[in-house]
């Protein structure tokens, strides 16, 4: 994943200052001073120096669930989006050269918000969501870029001007849980004759009411679930249905139900349902 970063982020700037040839060298290196020493043309220097969790960007939901055609669910942790944080300088012999160089580099790359799809490669392009490119903006947490001269006293260098460029990317390690879907959920209160006082009558009472929670699918090939509504008749109260059609009915009991799906405001189908019941599941 780094080593990709690195390419995308190699390729981008040469396609931003118009590199040709062999004219100005891309480095990964550590800037140390063994290393600018060796320097024979101008190079452009992107030290990885950095890796974190952007806990910002950490939703307060840490699992989704995804419903599977065959029954089971799929429960996968969300991925951690790590901020990688690179500290780019130039190295030219002349100053004036340095800072030309410099700020190409910077107008190249304030002009990409996000890094380009057409440059990603393979392993990049499953990312959730396009991939940030933050230039030249200090992060809110303290870190290691709150004091430039402590880097360069670690590296044993000159201290340089230097540009914080950060590209925040979803790592995703974990392998997903899968478990079958659960149809039925019945809740049951007793009242439990070993709690009644000794002085009292022991009192043997019957179960409560038995409540189920049920859920089962919308399936459709003319209309997408988020075009449909859906009632249940005897309680005259709306069912939300997800993305996916999924839906639930909460605090049911046994017996018959019958469930309306509209769209537009007319009802489609009038479904009944059977608590408890193997599927719920609807097709229209």
């Amino acid at each position: 994943m780094l080593s990709d970063v690195d390419e995308v982020l190699r390729k981008l700037l040469i396609r931003e200052i118009d590199i040709q040839g062999n004219e100005v060298d891309i480095q990964f290196d550590q800037p140390k001073r063994e290393w600018s020493s060796r320097l024979s043309k101008p190079t452009i220097n992107l030290f990885l120096f950095d890796l974190r969790e952007n806990l910002r960007l950490r939703g307060a939901e840490q699992y989704r669930t995804i419903t599977r055609p065959d029954g089971m669910a799929e429960i996968r942790r969300n991925p951690v989006r790590m901020d990688l944080r690179y500290l780019m300088t130039a190295w030219v012999k002349e100053a004036e050269d340095e800072h030309l160089l410099l700020a190409s580099a910077l107008t190249g790359l304030l002009r990409n918000p996000f890094l380009p799809e057409d440059l990603l490669t393979p392993r990049l392009q499953n990312q959730p969501t396009p991939i940030p490119l933050d230039v030249a903006t200090f992060p809110p947490e303290p870190g290691p870029m709150d004091k430039f001269s402590e880097i360069w006293g670690v590296l044993d260098n000159e201290l340089r001007p230097g540009i914080l460029v950060t590209v925040t990317v979803a790592i995703d390690p974990y392998s997903p849980m899968v478990y079958p879907r659960v149809r039925s959920l019945e809740t049951r209160f007793v009242q439990d004759s070993a709690i009644q006082q000794p002085a009292a009558p022991v009192v043997t009472r019957a179960p409560s009411k038995t409540y189920h929670s049920v859920g089962g699918r919308i399936k459709s090939e003319k209309y997408t679930p988020s075009s449909l509504s859906m009632v249940l008749v005897e309680t005259h109260s709306a069912v939300e249905i997800s993305e996916d059609g999924g839906y639930t009915l909460h605090k049911v009991m046994d017996g018959e139900y019958h469930l309306d799906i509209l769209f537009n405001q007319k009802v489609l189908k009038r479904q009944k349902i059977v608590v408890p019941s193997p599927s719920y599941d609807i097709q229209i």
